[in-house]
């Protein structure tokens, strides 16, 4: 039977009067009118329902839910103002009434089908007889009748605040699984709370916890929500009833006895149900993702839905706190709220030691605790938790530690770089500390860039200390260093090269460690070596132990001290070079060679090219000349094989066209990238060799010196010269490697091709002859067809003119002339006249045949007018 809304209604006149505009200002009291959203929520909770759906229309929003039907005591809490049995319970959303009054921001005449109610409120507190509708369930109808807020405004702002509705609204509630969300304007979805206890996973339905604790203190559950495509978090979840609280005393129950209850809240089976009977638990949650705990971006105090009362805390902390009568914060000085910042440091210290004990207490968990002293100092809302996480973490192990396991913070140190934890065991950096145990780092996850938050709390807060790298060379004593093994000091010498700022005072200090196994410094007061690098044979100089001075990790500091074997070059030609003389080594594709040895033995030669003198540098070069010292590989085949460094080309992409599928031509091996500078220094070549005299100042290459016979080119004319690889090349002509030979090896040095030599019986050259003479380059350029033509094909140079070569080909009329090619015009007219180009060439060169011509033409011409003279 349904309550009697008239007499509610009389009494309700009765109490708040005939003129209710003042409560209009109860729908506005909220930061943003669309809170009341999260009130209906809470409403539904309250009233158990497992599933509630938000419809919203153009002139409307509906609310439906599987709660507990509405009765006459629901039907006067929600028309009332103020007479609820929690009026001072700051938690409780009957306080003023203004939980559901939060509707009014949007509407005049909300109406209400549950159960045998059916009715609709006007002026807040007046309740009339509604047209019941068929609903299961409760069925609330928010019709868009505010006289300043237009229904269009009102659906936008609804459909933009449901669809904003994020999944973790669920994630405190005890009975609500499924959310669903639609109509005008809304993004259509489905949130859902799965829930499982334990360390299971999350299950499908039911696992609901209830207000009264079911599902033990400090027992863990594992909540999934769900809403749309890719809003899925997962979330560890842990809670505690408080102890010693009454009800009354932690929900803030009306002390004043004269009070009047609301029946409606009162029987509401869920958290008021809970009043006098069990504290609702204080709880904190932990976002997982990939099977990981991560920290919060944000994490608002939660009252069941989000305060505006941030924490701070990289978890969420939620609990029946008193909240201001809008619900949207939180007075941190009520001595109830203070309470429950107890109860949730000690919940804390418990989840900690939980997840310590599972493996899962990481620093990124650490670094969502209450770790900054300003956010958290004494007298602040959440400092209790501050303390609490000091205390354990100065108390029990809980601190990731170097290696693995945990530790107590206090019993720890911080590395001042990874590289610093990575050198020392814990037994190294307790001797180095001296202490009397050995001493561990925090974990490796622990650094100053990477958990910046957890760092300067260790180090402020509790006294860490910082072991930066140069306190562990200046503890690093003589006895220290002579204890440890060969392997550790490589370690050693590779940590300190990574900080050059570590150089100059590692000179003052024992780090070097001799063959014979001592520990000295490596310089004199003056900072000269006072010790060697070994050489490839055994030295009476004090030298770095060989095999430290082997490793690689170790020979950057070494070079850095600036160390050097006791003679470089001494040792290059006594005993790296002779070792290329084996024949063995000239096996082709080089069979069992020691690529690692020969790189050892390239850094000497190289070294010792760098720091010899100029005398003892030619030595070298001249032995070098001679040594097949490097690896080459064939032009043609790939082959692989020891050189000398003179007979190598260092590969570029010219010079490959240019050699290709020469088997004469050698190429550095591409090993050698590195040394590419170093190489040419030996004699390997960047370009293709020229060979030929040098002239003297006065232009004259001198041929032969002897008695009778002298000789020498004019202008550097030397007919004896040779450009490597070129006969090759023009017997296998190609469009690019005629072209780099035209352009690149003959137009410059035309000289050589051909030229004038002067000969004389005399050294003086005061009686001489002079000659026209080709050189054997100008044999090897005038015999192979090997300039392109205007048809494609390769012709010989005295075919072709300038005009006919590709406009790629420098237009060098010396060149041309050089190598005997046609002149432009003779072409055009050996083309006119259709007489080949060589004809009109050869009587150029001979007068007396042109004259021979002209005269015979003539003396034709003449028969020719004679006859047709006669002929008339």
């Amino acid at each position: 039977m349904p309550a009697d809304y008239g007499k509610i209604r009389e009494e309700n006149i009765a109490r708040y009067g005939w003129d209710t505009a003042v409560l209009d200002l109860l729908g506005q009291l909220y930061s943003e009118r669309t809170h009341f959203i999260f009130e209906l929520i809470q409403n539904a909770e309250d009233a158990g329902a497992t599933e509630l759906a938000f419809e919203l229309f153009a002139d409307r929003l509906e609310l439906r839910h599987d709660g507990r039907p509405f009765t006459e005591a629901d039907v006067r809490g929600v028309c009332g103002i103020g007479q609820g049995g929690k009026a001072a319970d700051l938690t409780a959303i009957g306080q003023f009434g203004i939980g559901f009054k939060a509707v009014y921001a949007y509407t005049r005449s909300p109406r209400i089908h549950s159960g045998g109610e059916h009715f609709r409120i006007e002026n807040f507190v007046r309740p009339f007889a509604a047209e019941p509708v068929p609903a299961a369930g409760t069925l609330f109808v928010f019709p868009f009748d505010h006289d300043t807020v237009p229904a269009a405004v009102a659906a936008a702002e609804i459909a933009a605040a449901l669809t904003a509705l994020q999944p973790r609204v669920l994630l405190f509630l005890r009975s609500i699984e499924r959310l669903r969300l639609g109509g005008a304007g809304v993004s259509s979805t489905a949130v859902e709370r799965r829930v499982a206890f334990g360390s299971g996973e999350s299950g499908g339905g039911g696992g609901n916890i209830g207000v009264d604790g079911s599902g033990r203190d400090g027992e863990r559950r594992h909540v999934t929500l769900t809403g749309r495509p890719g809003q899925r978090e997962e979330w560890l979840v842990w809670q505690r009833r408080p102890e010693g609280l009454g009800a009354a005393e932690s929900l803030g129950q009306a002390e004043d006895p004269g009070q009047a209850e609301d029946p409606g809240q009162a029987e509401s089976p869920g958290l008021a149900e809970g009043l006098g009977r069990a504290v609702p638990p204080v709880e904190i949650a932990f976002r997982r993702e990939g099977g990981r705990l991560v920290a919060c971006e944000s994490s608002p105090l939660v009252v069941f839905f989000p305060t505006e009362k941030e924490t701070f805390l990289g978890f969420l902390a939620q609990g029946p706190y008193r909240t201001t009568p809008a619900r949207d914060n939180v007075p941190g000085q009520d001595p109830s709220n203070q309470a429950l910042v107890a109860e949730t440091a000690v919940l804390l210290c418990d989840v900690l030691r939980e997840l310590r004990d599972e493996e899962l207490l990481t620093a990124e968990v650490l670094q969502a605790l209450p770790l900054d002293a300003v956010r958290f100092a004494a007298g602040t809302m959440f400092a209790p938790l501050f303390d609490a996480v000091a205390d354990l973490l100065s108390a029990e192990p809980l601190v990731p530690v170097a290696g693995g396991g945990y530790g107590v913070a206090t019993e720890l140190e911080l590395a001042g770089r990874p590289e610093v934890r990575e050198l020392l065991t814990p037994d190294q950096l307790g001797t180095l500390l001296g202490a009397d145990r050995p001493v561990r780092f925090a974990g490796e996850s622990i650094s100053e860039r990477g958990t910046p938050a957890l760092w300067r709390y260790l180090r402020d807060e509790i006294g860490l200390d910082e072991i930066t790298p140069d306190e562990v060379l200046a503890r690093a004593t003589g006895d220290f260093l002579a204890a440890q093994a060969d392997e550790w000091m490589v370690r050693f010498y590779a940590f300190l090269f990574t900080d050059s700022a570590l150089w100059e005072p590692a000179k003052a200090t024992p780090v070097i460690r001799l063959e014979d196994g001592r520990q000295v410094v490596p310089v004199d007061a003056q900072g000269r070596p006072v010790v060697y690098l070994p050489g490839a044979a055994p030295s009476r100089m004090p030298t770095v132990r060989r095999a430290i001075a082997a490793a690689p990790a170790a020979r950057p500091l070494l070079d850095a001290l600036n160390l050097a074997e006791p003679d470089v070059v001494a040792e290059a030609l006594q005993f790296v070079l002779p070792r290329y003389d084996d024949p063995d080594l000239a096996r082709p594709g080089l069979a069992g060679f020691d690529l690692a040895r020969h790189d050892a033995d390239l850094e000497c030669v190289v070294r010792s090219l760098d720091e010899a003198a100029a005398g003892p540098r030619e030595e070298l070069l001249e032995r070098l000349a001679r040594t097949a010292f490097l690896i080459g590989e064939n032009a043609a085949t790939g082959e692989q094989s020891l050189r000398p460094p003179p007979r190598l080309y260092q590969r570029s992409k010219e010079l490959e066209v240019y050699f290709e599928a020469n088997p004469d031509a050698w190429f550095a091996g591409d090993r050698y990238g590195p040394w590419l500078s170093q190489l040419r220094g030996m004699g390997v070549r960047p370009e293709v060799e020229v060979r030929a005299r040098t002239p003297n100042q006065l232009g004259y290459v001198i041929i032969t010196l002897e008695f009778g016979r002298n000789e020498r080119g004019l202008g550097g004319f030397d007919p004896e010269a040779e450009i490597d690889g070129l006969r090759f090349a023009l017997e296998h002509p190609g469009y690019a490697r005629s072209e780099y030979a035209w352009n690149v090896l003959l137009a410059p040095n035309r000289r050589l091709i051909a030229g004038v030599v002067e000969h004389s019986v005399l050294p003086s050259f005061s009686d001489v002859s002079q000659e026209n003479v080709r050189s054997a380059i100008a044999a090897i350029a005038d015999g192979e067809a090997w300039l392109p033509g205007r048809d494609g094909t390769f012709r010989r140079p005295a075919e072709l003119s300038l005009d006919d070569l590709p406009p790629t080909f420098a237009r060098d009329e010396g060149l041309a002339q050089a190598l005997g090619m046609l002149q432009p015009v003779v072409g055009l007219a050996a083309q006119r006249l259709g007489v080949p180009a060589e004809v009109l060439w050869g009587l150029s060169a001979h007068p007396d045949l042109v004259a021979l011509v002209e005269r015979e033409l003539a003396a034709r011409a003449g028969s020719e007018a004679g006859r047709d003279q006669g002929e008339r």
